[in-house]
C-alpha cells in the first residue's frame, strides 16, 4: 500500500480543474449549445428559474415571492421553482443580476460548474496516489459520457455532484479529526445539496455508510454529527414540507423491490457504460485491495471507504425514491467511481511491477486509461449538434412593444420551453404572454403521461385562439414531424383559406432536419387578459400563495 503524500497545491488542482474545462468546452462547442440553446425538456426550467430570481430581486423584492412567481408563471409558463428546490436557482439569479442570460454566458457558467468534480478527483488521487494518476483519473472523468453530455446540457446535476463531492470531503476531513467547523461545514453543503436537487438527499447516507464501512461506532456518541443533523434539518424541512406533494407529481414508478431491483440493475449499467467493464471491475478491485490493507493506515481506509459511501448513497437513494431511471442521476456517483478505478488499476500495475513486469505494467497503464477513455470518444465522434431552430432570433422579432401580445408556442418540451424562456429574456416588463399549445389544446399531468385532445376539429381550435386573442403562433418540427396530434390538429387549422393567420416565417433548422413556421393573426389582436390569467394560473403555484400569505 502506497503512503498517502502530500495534499495538492492549490495551483496543481487550479490546473486540473482547467484541464477539465478545456474538454467540456470542447464538448459544448462541438454541440453547438452555445448557439442553439436549450434542446432538452428541463433545460429552459432550470435557466427560467434562475432568471426569475434575478427579475423578481432587480424589480419586485419585498412582494410575495409565490405571487410573483405565479403571475411571472402566467406570463411565461415555464418556471418550476417548487418542483424543485430553490438553491441554485438562487444562485443563477445572483449571477444573471451582472451578467447577461445570453446563450453563450449559460453554457460558459454551465461548462465551469460541471467541470468542478474535476477538482475533488484531482485531489483524492493526489492523496492516494500521485500527480499522473490525478490528472489521468480527472481526463477519464472529463471523458465520460455522462460527464461530456453534462456540459452540453444545462442541468443541475453536474452542479449537485460538485456539492456532494465537496460534502463528502469535508465528511472526510471531520471523521479525521472531528471538530465543530467541520461538522457545521458538512450541515451546510449537505443542506445546500437538498436544496438544490432532491437528489441530494443522499447526502444524509454518506456518514452512515462510513461509519459502517470503518466500524468507527465511537462517532456516534459525539454530539456533533447530531447537531449537525438538526441544523440540516431546520434549513431543509421547511421547504420540504411545503413543497412535497408538488414534488411526487414527478414520480415516474412506483416504490418498492421490484422497482428497486430495476433501478439498481440500470445505474450500475450506467456506471458501467460510462467507464466500460473494465472500469467498473477495477474500481471494485481498488475496494478489495484498500480493504484488505485497511490495517495498514486507518486513515487511508477512511479516505477510499468515504469515497466509496457516495457511491454507495447514490445508488441507495436512486433504489428507494422512485422519482426515474435516467443516466445523469448517476453522476454524483461517477467522481468517486473514476477515483476507486485509478486506484485500482494503480493496485493492478504495483503488482505486476513486483513481479518484474515493469515494462508490461507501463503497457497496461497506457492500455487501461484509453479503454476508459473509449465511451467519451466515441460518444463525441456519434452526438450530433443541437439544433438551432432560430428561436432566438424568433423571440427577439416577437417581443412586444409597449402592448400586451399573446404568443401561441407548439414543439417538442424543449422546444416549447427554450421560445418560453427566449421570450422571458427579452421581455423585462412583462408585457407579453406565451401559452404552450401542449396546455392549449391537450391535456396532460406534469410529466407529459395521459395525453388527451380537448378539441376535436380545426374549427374549435380557432375558436379557441380568437377567444384568448392570439397574436402569432410558433410551430417547431423537427425531422418536419409534428410533435404531439394536436401539432397536427393546430397547423391544420391555421392553413385554412379562412383562419384569419397568415404564415409569415419559415425558418429551416441548423444542424438538424427541421423547420419552424410563424402564424400572424390578420390584423392587430387584442389579447384576452382575464381569460389568459384564468387558463394560466398552475394549480400548484395558487396553493404555494395561498400558504405565503
Amino acid at each position: 500500500m502506497q503512503a498517502l503524500t502530500k495534499r495538492p497545491s492549490a495551483s496543481f488542482l487550479f490546473l486540473a480543474y482547467l484541464a477539465a474545462v478545456a474538454v467540456g468546452t470542447f464538448a459544448m462547442v462541438l454541440a453547438r449549445a452555445y448557439q442553439s440553446g436549450f434542446s432538452g425538456a428541463d433545460e429552459p426550467s432550470h435557466f427560467l428559474n434562475g432568471y426569475f430570481i434575478a427579475n423578481y430581486l432587480s424589480t419586485h423584492l419585498g412582494a410575495n415571492p409565490m405571487a410573483a412567481a405565479a403571475d411571472f408563471y402566467i406570463h411565461y409558463p415555464k418556471i418550476s421553482i417548487g418542483h424543485w428546490p430553490p438553491a441554485y436557482y438562487g444562485f443563477l439569479g445572483l449571477l444573471f443580476m451582472v451578467l447577461p442570460p445570453t446563450m453563450p454566458v449559460v453554457f460558459a457558467l454551465n461548462v465551469l460548474l460541471a467541470a468542478l468534480p474535476a477538482i475533488g478527483i484531482a485531489a483524492a488521487l493526489s492523496l492516494l496516489a500521485d500527480r499522473r494518476a490525478a490528472i489521468i483519473g480527472v481526463l477519464v472523468y472529463a471523458l465520460t459520457p455522462l460527464v461530456l453530455e453534462g456540459h452540453a446540457m444545462f442541468m443541475v446535476d453536474q452542479p449537485l455532484a460538485a456539492c456532494l463531492v465537496a460534502a463528502t470531503a469535508v465528511w472526510i476531513a471531520y471523521a479525521a479529526a472531528p471538530g465543530w467547523g467541520k461538522a457545521i461545514g458538512f450541515a451546510l453543503l449537505a443542506a445546500l445539496a437538498v436544496l438544490m436537487k432532491g437528489n441530494g438527499w443522499l447526502v444524509v447516507f454518506i456518514p452512515v455508510f462510513h461509519i459502517a464501512l470503518t466500524a468507527n461506532w465511537k462517532q456516534l456518541l459525539s454530539i456533533k454529527p447530531y447537531v449537525a443533523a438538526v441544523l440540516m434539518a431546520l434549513l431543509v424541512v421547511p421547504w420540504y414540507l411545503l413543497t412535497a406533494k408538488i414534488a411526487a407529481d414527478g414520480f415516474n414508478y412506483q416504490a418498492g423491490l421490484p422497482y428497486a431491483s430495476q433501478a439498481l440493475l440500470a445505474n450500475l449499467l450506467t456506471l458501467s457504460h460510462n467507464l466500460t467493464p473494465a472500469g467498473v471491475l477495477l474500481a471494485l478491485f481498488a475496494v478489495v485491495a484498500e480493504f484488505r490493507q485497511r490495517a495498514r493506515s486507518a486513515l487511508r481506509w477512511s479516505i477510499v471507504s468515504c469515497i466509496l459511501s457516495l457511491v454507495l448513497a447514490t445508488l441507495l437513494l436512486q433504489s428507494l425514491v422512485p422519482v426515474d431511471i435516467v443516466d445523469r442521476y448517476m453522476a454524483p456517483a461517477l467522481p468517486a467511481v473514476v477515483v476507486l478505478a485509478i486506484l485500482g488499476a494503480q493496485h493492478l500495475l504495483a503488482m505486476l511491477a513486483q513481479r518484474g513486469a515493469r515494462p508490461a505494467a507501463a503497457l497496461a497503464a497506457a492500455v487501461l486509461a484509453v479503454v476508459m477513455a473509449v465511451p467519451g470518444v466515441m460518444h463525441l465522434a456519434a452526438r450530433p449538434p443541437k439544433a438551432d431552430t432560430g428561436i432566438g432570433l424568433l423571440s427577439q422579432a416577437l417581443a412586444p412593444a409597449n402592448r400586451p401580445t399573446l404568443t401561441v408556442i407548439d414543439g417538442p418540451a424543449g422546444a416549447e420551453g427554450a421560445f418560453i424562456a427566449e421570450m422571458a429574456v427579452h421581455d423585462s416588463r412583462l408585457q407579453g404572454y406565451v401559452i404552450r399549445a401542449s396546455k392549449l389544446l391537450a391535456d396532460s399531468n406534469f410529466m407529459g403521461s395521459s395525453y388527451t385532445l380537448k378539441y376535436s376539429n380545426a374549427g374549435q381550435v380557432l375558436a379557441a385562439l380568437n377567444r384568448l386573442g392570439v397574436q402569432h403562433v410558433v410551430i417547431v418540427r423537427q425531422n418536419n414531424n409534428p410533435a404531439y396530434p394536436h401539432s397536427t390538429q393546430m397547423r391544420d387549422a391555421l392553413m385554412g383559406r379562412d383562419s384569419g393567420f397568415v404564415l409569415t416565417r419559415r425558418l429551416p433548422h441548423q444542424y438538424r432536419d427541421g423547420v419552424t413556421e410563424v402564424y400572424e393573426a390578420s390584423g392587430i389582436v387584442t389579447p384576452d387578459i382575464a381569460a389568459v390569467r384564468e387558463m394560466g394560473i398552475p394549480a400548484k403555484a395558487s396553493k404555494l400563495t395561498q400558504l405565503q400569505q
